[in-house]
């Protein structure tokens, strides 16, 4: 299914097949999941990520799931029981979180392709994230270890955003392609 969603939109989908369990640890270490209150996954994908989230949070946490593809949306869905996910943009990231009685995130997961995205897009993404964190809230996203044009768009417009209060994590070499996480403190 992954493999299909890539040919069919590799915009939206970003690599061919889906994150590592390696990658899926890095990204949720060193956030302070375990005491979040407010936990949100933007780029839910095929569950990678969400699965290792809804090991390491909190039982009394609250979490939601975005993801833009409808028919991925429903395939984790069906996976994953009970999961609340939100078929759309992340770009609304305000009005569901509202929805939901979220005043603020302590902990936002990206699985989105941001090298795939135009700058103005990233840009407006990662505003609507940075004001949807607490203060003391971590965004955490992966980017490929392979520079790119939108690569490197994405990590000035991080350093813009987050400033001094960004980390790296080492290589993920397990992952196809290898890939590093993004830890940024607000």
């Amino acid at each position: 299914m992954f493999i299909y969603h890539y040919i069919k939109n590799p915009r939206q989908m970003g690599a061919i097949c889906q994150s590592s369990k390696r990658l899926s640890n890095a990204i949720t270490s060193n956030i302070n999941i375990e005491k979040a209150k407010n936990i949100i996954e933007i780029g839910a994908g095929t569950g990678v990520f969400t699965q290792t989230i809804l090991s390491k949070k909190n039982p009394n946490a609250n979490f939601f799931a975005i993801e833009i593809n409808p028919k991925m949306a429903a395939k984790l869905s069906n996976k994953v029981e009970k999961l609340d996910i939100e078929v759309g943009s992340a770009s609304n990231l305000t009005y569901m979180m509202n929805k939901r009685g979220m005043k603020g995130a302590d902990a936002i997961i990206s699985g989105i392709p941001w090298a795939m995205l135009k700058k103005m897009e990233q840009k407006e993404l990662l505003e609507e994230i940075y004001n949807a964190l607490n203060n003391g809230g971590y965004f955490t996203t992966f980017a490929y270890i392979l520079p790119t044009i939108m690569a490197t768009n994405f990590k000035n417009q991080l350093i813009n955003m987050f400033g001094a209060n960004i980390r790296t994590s080492k290589i993920v070499w397990q992952n196809i392609p290898p890939a590093f996480v993004y830890y940024c403190r607000k």
